[in-house]
């Protein structure tokens, strides 16, 4: 999905045309900016920061030349509340963006991106995962946003992001012969779980694939940096590397990431390097909203008002900064399963974590936080915290929670699965704390860890556990019903989730993924029923109405399978599996009526699916049957055979050229192509079609 941006914002109001010459001469004169964010990247696996088992020779260079700040913090160990943190240099609690999916990034407040634009920087991000899809609006003032990942599907265990290679090609691609001022924000998703680095990497990092995947990272990245000095412009670029959060690794109990708020997954890399800044370690504390205001400060810009971290300019330059408390959250549980939320400070060496069982640790002889020194008079903690909870709320109202539906069967794929119930509840005991509820955290990323490695019955078993022990833990429900749906249990899975639907009713995720269930497995009525009650509950999700539609279609209304179908569309007019199915329904019209305006509109649908997701082998398979029926037999086996390439098992593009080469009298292709049918699909067909398929390839010999 590459987004173009608008028009250059200039600074002058009413201005049209050309930069005047001395605007131009200014901004020429003035630094790039190169801002590199690498996802959930722990600094204790850099060799700059200390790590002496993981080759990080490119980031290594770079800190050298650079400034390294040795004490900087996330607010938020999830995906895009901490690049919205970093791109509009305030924190949660004003900006309103608390977790991945649910959210969308306020239009009213300036980015680095709109910023920049707006002093006459061309602008330009390239995205590897879906947390960080245009969708949840951080693609606002950057003329390219570049978050082409292709459709993800409900049953995918792979995670829906792109490998770093790819992202520094396509940011190459941006710099080549580009003249300055421009700001590029690179990020690379390849460390977040599950680790699956590529060869040499694979080989080199057996024992330790995190590790395996920081290395790949740093490989791909010494390509970016060695294509900007082979492009003349390092000396002129500022450059800022930081992760966006780091990764447990089983510390505290927490495998990965987004559920504590200890140092293994808030402690983040921070390297600055720019012309006129000399080589230098900073062990003062930093922070993600503090990059805002010092990229401005490299490239001599006045900030926008309103943000609210510090220029880090003069600590690299061996400046003391201002003692000044920094506040953290991790409400993903909060938010997911209405447990407790969580939520503190950092200043100095001291950290409280606020929850129903606080915490203190002193950072400077305990970093790893094995001590909790929270003693029963807590007053004066909790009163900073309260004060710097109330200073950097939000001055606007916050954003509102956001659930898409499409979104979250990408975020599924990624680990982040669960349904929003917004949180009723304002009081929380021990019982809620998250380090009591740890046991069913761990026990449901065993489940998962247990599916993805292939032993899927004991992964169900435990997921079963799950749900007779804490019915409202909907996570359990929905991954049971995935692992279910991909063995093929559709029935099962529909049990699941009604079970599910029923004992968390405001879950819209869980009535989704029934209504879903109920049109895959032919109950279109109670489909329809299901997923209209989840309508009810969030109506602005292009995927309701898209399922709505497929339960329309498999009823043989073709009128409503439509309208749903258009209603999906204008949430999301990119939505490729949708104008796939727009497509269908155009065709099948225009083969009862016989008519041709009817099929051209079909064929439009199906091009304009693949001009989307030109991954998206079913597209490819409809236009083959619509390019059919208007005469092109060449033009149809081409289209199948490039759903093939992309899907081999493409159930229609088989059956479709095994008819099409016995029509062309090749009796052998036609053997072939419908006996790989049969396999595949024999077992699925009912008794008719069974017989309809023999007598087919009985014309074959």
């Amino acid at each position: 999905m590459k987004r173009l941006g608008g028009a250059l914002v200039l600074a002058a109001a009413g201005m049209l045309g050309a930069l005047p010459a001395a605007f131009a001469a200014a901004a020429a004169a003035r630094p790039n900016l190169l801002l590199i964010t690498i996802d959930t990247l722990r600094p204790d696996r850099l060799g700059c920061y200390g790590s002496a088992t993981i080759a990080t020779p490119n980031i290594d260079a770079l800190a050298r030349r650079g400034v390294v700040f040795t004490r900087a913090f996330a607010h938020t160990p999830t995906t895009l509340p901490s690049h919205t943190n970093i791109l509009l240099g305030t924190t949660p609690l004003r900006h309103g963006v608390h977790d991945n999916g649910f959210f969308k990034v306020p239009a009213g407040f300036p980015t680095l991106a709109t910023h920049l634009k707006a002093q006459g920087y061309a602008t330009a991000a390239v995205v590897g995962a879906f947390p960080l899809d245009s969708r949840f609006g951080l693609d606002r003032g950057f003329d390219l946003y570049d978050d082409d990942y292709g459709t993800g599907g409900a049953l995918d265990f792979k995670f829906v992001e792109r490998k770093a290679d790819v992202v520094v090609e396509r940011a190459l691609a941006w710099l080549k012969g580009r003249t300055g001022p421009w700001f590029l924000w690179v990020h690379c998703f390849d460390p977040h779980q599950p680790y699956e680095p590529p060869e040499p990497f694979l080989s080199r990092y057996r024992g330790d694939l995190y590790g395996g995947e920081v290395a790949y990272v740093d490989s791909a990245l010494g390509k970016l940096l060695v294509g900007l000095a082979d492009s003349g412009q390092a000396k002129t670029t500022a450059v800022i590397l930081t992760g966006d959060h780091g990764q447990s690794l089983g510390e505290h109990g927490e495998t990965t990431h987004g559920y504590f708020a200890y140092n293994s997954t808030l402690w983040i890399p921070l390297i600055v390097s720019a012309p006129g800044l000399a080589p230098a370690r900073v062990d003062q504390n930093a922070c993600h909203i503090d990059i805002f205001p010092t990229a401005c400060g490299l490239l001599e810009t006045p900030p926008p008002p309103g943000l609210q971290g510090i220029s880090l300019v003069p600590a690299a330059r061996g400046k003391k900064l201002a003692g000044r408390p920094i506040y953290f959250e991790s409400l993903y549980p909060y938010y997911r399963r209405g447990w407790a939320p969580l939520r503190g400070y950092i200043e100095n060496d001291e950290k409280f974590i606020e929850s129903p069982i606080s915490e203190v640790y002193d950072l400077k002889a305990d970093f790893g936080e094995s001590k909790n020194l929270a003693g029963k008079d807590l007053g004066r903690e909790r009163a900073t915290l309260a004060r710097l909870m109330k200073e950097e709320s939000a001055t606007e109202s916050a954003a509102r929670p956001r659930l898409d539906a499409a979104a979250q069967r990408m975020l599924q794929s990624l680990g982040y699965v669960g349904g929003y119930q917004p949180p009723t509840r304002e009081s929380f005991g021990p019982e809620d704390d998250l380090k009591t509820l740890l046991p069913y955290n761990r026990k449901f990323e065993e489940a998962v860890d247990l599916s993805g490695r292939g032993d899927t019955e004991r992964s169900i078993s435990l997921l079963r556990e799950l749900i007779a022990e804490r019915k409202d833990f909907d996570n359990p429900y929905l991954y049971l019903a995935t692992v279910l749906q991909a063995k093929r249990r559709l029935q099962e899975a529909a049990a699941v989730l009604e079970k599910g639907s029923k004992d968390n009713p405001r879950s819209y995720k869980l009535a989704m993924e029934y209504g879903i269930v109920l049109a895959e497995t032919g109950r279109n009525d109670e489909a329809v029923a299901v997923l209209t009650r989840a309508a009810g509950i969030i109506d602005w999700d292009p995927e309701l109405w898209n399922y709505l539609g497929v339960a329309y279609w498999n009823k043989g209304d073709l009128d409503q399978a439509r309208a749903a179908y258009e209603k999906a569309l204008a949430l999301d007019p990119g939505y490729a599996v949708v104008l796939n199915n727009l497509g269908s329904v155009a065709f099948s019209q225009a083969v009862k009526d016989k008519d041709a305006a009817g099929l051209r509109r079909a064929i439009e649908y199906f091009r304009k699916a693949i001009s989307h997701d030109p991954g998206y082998a079913p597209a490819y398979n409809g236009l083959g049957s619509a390019t059919l029926m208007a005469g092109d037999a060449d033009g149809a086996i081409a289209s199948w055979l490039k759903a093939l390439e992309i899907d081999p098992a493409q159930k229609f593009a088989l059956y479709n050229l095994g008819a099409a080469y016995l029509e062309r009298g090749d009796k052998a292709k036609a053997r072939a192509f419908w006996t790989k049918y049969k396999d595949l699909y024999y077992r699925t067909l009912s008794a008719a079609e069974k017989a309809a398929l023999d007598a087919d390839l009985e014309k074959t010999r």
